[in-house]
């Protein structure tokens, strides 16, 4: 709603105005009473390493917000051009909105489904009965703040698990369409590059690839601060969702299944935030190529296609990270490596200090 103008039957009532507005406000309150119970939370449990990596969570989460709530205007306009785009290639396949509206329900539903699942998975593990305990037996005084704690606890992990199932899915999946209709457009655009050549009309072919370089550059400009600081978060919380369920005393088959689904869920928005960005990044590397080879394809205009490609097209467009990582393929292989490293190198440490308690 907040990448949408309000409507006019909206904009003419002061009350239905305040009604549409409500999200913009909602969401961020919601994320600054979860960074703030989270920081009383780590005053009382300042030793515990997964209280600090929640801690942290929360900070990326408001930072994507952030970055997705000052780039709004530039998502509407984003989805303007790729419609724009489907036009001059004549993809009829993108033209289909009712398909189109059936696939994003069905995601919509997928990612609604999943988080009332996670939120009953994790009010019936023993997380919560382990977070519950270690509050009790803190040394808050007196009695009745530690019961009112355990309900801001409560409405803190019911809030965190909606908005990193919810919000965040919901990110990463326009990013994974953006990215597989940039892949269509530009693989599309070096089949109808072919025709085009037979026809002489290289015009036709330096204006298509135009709208999808600048295309490509403006999306790469507005999402990848957020892109990045998604995968940062889908790896810490796979980190802490490994570390919990390691180091909590009594786990119950909820717990495990609830770890388990965790696990699937962020590797799943894992695989279709990064390998979708490398095709991308694979297929405008392609019709780069094909754009570089078309002076030889019109020896009588040689001369001026080619100071035309190099003034304009000679940069590598390509997504990046927040411009300093281009998405490549290993990138996910380097990513999960560096999981893997962090987990090993916290478990040693975490044992060779139980190990010098118990002596």
């Amino acid at each position: 709603m907040e990448t949408l103008p309000c409507p006019e039957y909206f904009a003419g009532s002061d009350f239905f105005k305040m009604i549409w507005n409500f999200p913009k406000y909602l969401f961020p309150s919601f994320l600054c009473f979860l960074v703030v119970s989270q920081s009383v939370w780590l005053t009382l449990f300042y030793e515990s390493r997964d209280e600090w990596t929640a801690l942290i969570i929360l900070f990326l989460q408001l930072w994507i917000y952030i970055s997705v709530f000052r780039s709004r205007t530039r998502i509407r306009q984003l989805t303007e051009d790729l419609y724009r785009i489907s036009n001059m290639l004549d993809v009829h396949t993108i033209q289909r909105k009712d398909m189109l509206t059936i696939y994003i329900w069905v995601y919509c539903l997928f990612v609604a489904c999943g988080t009332v699942f996670f939120e009953a998975a994790v009010f019936n593990s023993s997380m919560i009965a382990h977070a519950q305990h270690r509050l009790l037996n803190s040394e808050l005084d007196p009695f009745h703040l530690k019961k009112h704690f355990i309900y801001v606890l409560n409405s803190s992990i019911a809030l965190s698990v909606s908005i990193n199932h919810g919000f965040f899915a919901v990110l990463l999946g326009y990013y994974c369409f953006v990215c597989c209709c940039m892949k269509k457009f530009f693989l599309h655009f070096v089949r109808k590059s072919r025709i085009l050549i037979a026809r002489q009309d290289y015009q036709r072919i330096l204006e298509i690839y135009k709208e999808l370089n600048e295309t490509m550059i403006m999306m790469d400009n507005f999402i990848s601060l957020p892109i990045l600081v998604s995968v940062l978060n889908i790896l810490a919380t796979l980190f802490w969702l490994g570390y919990s369920f390691a180091f909590t005393p009594s786990v119950n088959n909820t717990t495990s299944i609830y770890v388990y689904m965790g696990f699937i869920q962020y590797f799943a928005l894992l695989l279709i935030t990064l390998p979708p960005a490398a095709a991308a990044n694979q297929a405008a590397a392609t019709a780069r190529e094909m754009v570089l080879s078309l002076p030889g394809w019109f020896p009588k205009r040689y001369s001026i296609i080619k100071m035309y490609v190099r003034q304009r097209f000679m940069p590598k467009t390509a997504l990046t990270l927040w411009k300093m990582y281009r998405i490549d393929k290993s990138l996910l292989i380097s990513a999960i490596g560096t999981l893997i490293s962090y987990g090993i190198l916290v478990g040693t440490l975490g044992s060779v200090q139980n190990s010098n308690k118990e002596t």
